[in-house]
């Protein structure tokens, strides 16, 4: 599969130059995983995040401290999950499996300090979608907790 094209369609990649393209597809991995694979679950977050190439991915997010699962996603083609595992010492509850045989690039928490160095706007993207998923995240739990007063 030619990934330079599959990422210049994605809307967080679409404005980025063919080298800058090329350089997160050689900081990260390619690879394939089966069906029921376990990306992360809620006692390790992992050090990588993933860009789906192919199949669908199920991630969810469980609050012992609430009993409660407070977001489930499924994610397609094109998208990216397990983000908040770029930031060093962050422990994120989340679950991410697999619901099909899955197509990922795999980008490593390591990767992104190369990236800073080697193609800045891209890392800039990736510490964008890390603000967002923070916001996200912090919402999710603040309505979870409100809803419990």
């Amino acid at each position: 599969m030619m990934l330079i094209p599959f990422l210049s369609d994605l809307p967080a990649f679409e404005r980025f130059t063919e080298q800058e393209l090329e350089t997160f597809v050689l900081t990260s991995n390619l690879f394939e995983f089966p069906d029921g694979y376990v990306f992360s679950d809620e006692s390790n977050s992992g050090e990588s995040t993933y860009l789906l190439v192919k199949g669908r991915v199920r991630v969810f997010q469980h609050d012992t401290a609430l009993d409660a699962t407070l977001t489930v996603t499924e994610v397609c083609a094109g998208e990216m999950f397990n983000l908040l595992a770029l930031v060093d010492s962050l422990t994120v509850p989340t679950t991410a499996v697999a619901l099909e045989p899955t197509i990922a690039l795999k980008f490593s928490r390591e990767s992104l300090a190369t990236l800073k160095n080697s193609s800045p706007r891209i890392a800039h993207q990736f510490q964008y979608m890390i603000a967002i998923q923070l916001a996200n995240a912090l919402h999710a739990r603040n309505s979870a907790l409100r809803a419990r007063l």
